[in-house]
């Protein structure tokens, strides 16, 4: 008999969660209608927009013409077999607020891209309570 859990998050708990981080997936259809899948160093305002840093000529610059994205942040340990997921919609524009988060690539701190976020999902789980 399993003591696990399956829990689904509520919005508010998932906006703490993605604060909590700072690496995620960002999930968009590229220029070239194909849809990818790119991980991002970000940051939330005191708002709750996502914010990320690009260069002119990435793949992520043209999301400032306001594309829809996904995000995703996961936090996972496999020896406790648990964690979490929290999956988060939204639109990108270019941002102007003051959170500015660091670039992990040189010369990829150009473009501040802000994104709306306007769902938000997520689940707990783990095999044993």
């Amino acid at each position: 008999m399993s003591t696990g859990y399956d829990e689904r998050l509520g919005p508010e708990e998932c906006r703490r969660l993605l604060a909590s981080r700072s690496v995620a997936r960002l999930a968009f259809v590229s220029e070239h209608s194909d849809v990818l899948v790119l991980p991002v160093t970000y940051a939330m305002d005191d708002s709750g927009v996502l914010v990320f840093r690009t260069s002119r000529a990435g793949t992520l610059s043209h999301l400032v013409e306001g594309e829809r994205v996904s995000v995703q942040v996961d936090d996972v340990s496999e020896d406790l077999h648990n964690g979490w997921s929290v999956l988060a919609h939204g639109r990108a524009h270019i941002y102007e607020g003051d959170v500015l988060p660091r670039s992990w690539v040189a010369g990829h701190d150009e473009i501040v891209i802000g994104i709306s976020l306007d769902r938000l999902s997520g689940r707990a789980v783990s095999a044993s309570g």
